[in-house]
Parts: structure tokens; sequence; C-alpha cells
């Protein structure tokens, strides 16, 4: 990484989550005075803090992704705010400290916190994890401070060989419909594909991620949440990119965290990750009115 051009990093970062994600419609809280508003369970009108849990197992660590304050989302802390980072390591990431791990919307055993240390623009935290979910690479999980949050089942599972065929279909038309040819497709490649039950009514929704890069190493990658209908699959909501990448081959792919009903609708809301420009960031997307909105935008690390 570069790490002589952080703040580069994150602007470069930051214009990629708020003008390609979903340019015309968002709440966002880049900073934590600025928050998004949503309707929250009057039970529920506490802070608590949403982390995120990456990594492979043994070597797993621990993200701060958003503060739930009553009706608001807002950002643990920036870049800039090194005495707040370290102020909030020391209550958050405190050697000991144990919180839910949540995995599809519910309740799937805890993380405990080893230590934490200073990123490039961020603090991060080891964790060792205690749960039956089979965690690592793609397959990420949520942390709560909250003890309402996440009480339905747990519920998410690989796809079954219907699923992830009626999903491929779906994804060869969208390729198709953006001038992706027949030859091109065989060099797709599927990054991760998750069924979960994001409203609880038993019909288990499909969120994927797919890539494609060119010979000229152009890149055409996918993030989708699709939704059972009839006999197929139907897009509920689609980002589809096509970009050149910098020479230093840094990605704008979007992957799925996990879910968790942050508000008390009965609906999750989707958590993703975005690449940038020698960075990442976090993504929360929620079903207003029927249609998925990007509602939260927050950097994870720049360097």
């Amino acid at each position: 990484m570069n790490k002589k051009s952080p703040s580069i990093s994150m602007k470069m970062l930051a214009a990629a989550l708020f003008a390609t994600v979903f340019p015309s419609f968002f709440f966002c809280s880049p900073r934590p005075e600025a928050a998004a508003s949503m309707a929250v369970d009057p039970q529920r009108n506490q802070v608590t803090v949403v982390f995120a849990v990456l990594g492979e197992p043994g070597d797993f660590s621990m993200d701060a992704v958003v503060i739930v304050d009553g009706k608001q989302l807002r950002a643990p802390f920036t870049d800039e705010q090194k005495d707040l980072q370290k102020k909030f390591a020391d209550e958050y990431f405190a050697p000991g400290r144990q919180y839910r791990l949540m995995f599809g919307g519910g309740s799937a055993g805890s993380v405990i916190v080893k230590k934490w240390s200073e990123g490039c623009n961020a603090v991060h935290a080891e964790v060792t994890t205690s749960t039956s979910a089979h965690l690592g690479g793609q397959v990420k999980a949520l942390a709560t401070s909250s003890d309402l949050m996440g009480k339905p089942a747990s519920a998410r599972r690989a796809p079954t060989d219907s699923e992830r065929a009626a999903t491929m279909d779906l994804v060869k038309k969208i390729y198709t419909q953006h001038g992706v040819t027949a030859s091109l497709y065989r060099s797709m490649e599927v990054t991760n594909l998750t069924a979960t039950d994001l409203d609880g009514d038993g019909k288990y929704e499909i969120i994927g991620s797919f890539t494609l890069a060119a010979k000229n190493k152009f890149e055409r990658d996918l993030f989708l949440i699709a939704r059972p209908e009839d006999t197929g699959m139907r897009g509920e909501f689609v980002k589809f990119q096509a970009y050149q990448p910098p020479a230093e081959g840094f990605l704008s792919g979007i992957d799925f965290v996990d879910q968790l009903d942050l508000d008390g609708d009965g609906v999750g809301e989707v958590f993703a990750t975005q690449g940038g420009f020698d960075a990442y960031g976090f993504s929360i997307f929620k079903k207003v009115k029927g249609r998925w909105r990007l509602v939260y935008s927050g950097l994870g690390d720049a360097c």
C-alpha cells in the first residue's frame, strides 16, 4: 500500500462510495456529527455499535461500522479524529470485551476482543470467535453491542442448486444487457453467493458479487440482491460497474458482509464492503417503499 497519500485515498474512496453506488438518493454520515434518519422501535432507543467481523479462522479482525443512535446512523469516528479513535478503541476494543456475533440476521455466538491496533486511518480489533457459523474469506459476519437486535433465528446458508442456477441465469442476462458477449462472459467469476431471509417470510433472497476482467484489465463488477419469483429470480437491487482500474489494480467491487434489522421494521438492512483506491469502506442498504436504497456509507480504512 502507498502510505504517502492517505488523504487522497480517502477522498477517492469517498467519491466512489457516495457517487457510484446510488448517485441520486441516499442518506449518509461521513462524519460522526452528521447522521442518517431511520425509523426505530422505541425499545431500541439506545446507542448501539455494529461491527464487521472479517478475516480467516484464527486471524479475525473487527471494524466499527456504524453507531445506531435512536433514529440516527452515524460514523464512530473519522480518519482525522485520532483522539476520538483512541477513545473509542479504549472503550469498545478493550481486551476481554465481548459482543454478540450476528449471522444471517440472528445471534450466532460471540466475539471477544484480544487487542486493538491503529491502521492507516482507523483502529481495528483482533478478536476470537465462538460460533457454529463457518466464517472466513468472503463469509463475513457482524457483531453488536445491543441485546435487542437480531432476535430472529439466524437465516443464512449456501444457495441450493436450483437457487444458484436461477441466479446465474439472471446474472447472465444482466451482463448481456450491458454488452458482454458470450465468449467474454465465460471469464466471469463468482466472488460470493449467499442465501439469506431478509424479511422473515421463509423465502430466501440471494445476494451475490461477481467480477469479470477482460484481457485489457477492463473490469465489469456486479452486486446483486435477488428474490425468488415463479421458477426464477428477480433482481431487486442491481449495481453494475464497468471501469478501467488504476495502474495499481485497485478494484471497486461491492461484497456482502451480512444483514441485520437495525430499526425493528422486520426487514434486515444489508451491510457490504466496497473497495477503492488503496482503501475500503462500508455501505448499508435499506429497503424503502419496496426499493433498496443506500442509507449509510462509511470508510473502513485507507493507506
